[in-house]
């Protein structure tokens, strides 16, 4: 599969579509494994994406973890506005090229992103 084949599926995938009608922020974390031998590509990668995403006027916070047991796990913890926000996000040439970079980097694919619904505590 090419990069564009890739990037074109992901984009369609259920864990990227929203309701842009949504008006309430939109958790994300996404789970990913490097390669052997590839999670510095991948880190550096990770961080020009945080750097690039933070600017965005809908993005709340945007926080990379790497897991302290398992090295070469990466977890990316985002929080947008609203689901229009979230889109907008996913229009992004930044989000583009770093997706397209998953096959080469990563074992993730597109099922490793999950919206988040927050659990009320009353």
């Amino acid at each position: 599969m090419s990069d564009n084949d890739f990037l074109t599926t992901s984009l369609q995938h259920r864990s990227m579509r929203v309701d842009v009608t949504d008006p309430t922020p939109r958790p994300m974390l996404a789970v990913l494994d490097a390669k052997p031998g590839l999670a510095e590509a991948f880190r550096e990668r990770i961080v020009d994406l945080v750097r690039a995403v933070r600017n965005e006027p809908g993005c709340v916070t945007f926080t990379a973890y790497e897991a302290r047991d398992i090295p070469g796990r990466f977890y990316l913890y985002e929080i947008y506005t609203s689901a229009a926000a979230f889109d907008a996000h996913l229009a992004t040439g930044h989000v583009h090229d770093f997706i397209a970079s998953i096959p080469a980097l990563s074992t993730g694919g597109p099922g490793s992103l999950f919206q988040l619904n927050e659990i009320p505590i009353p």
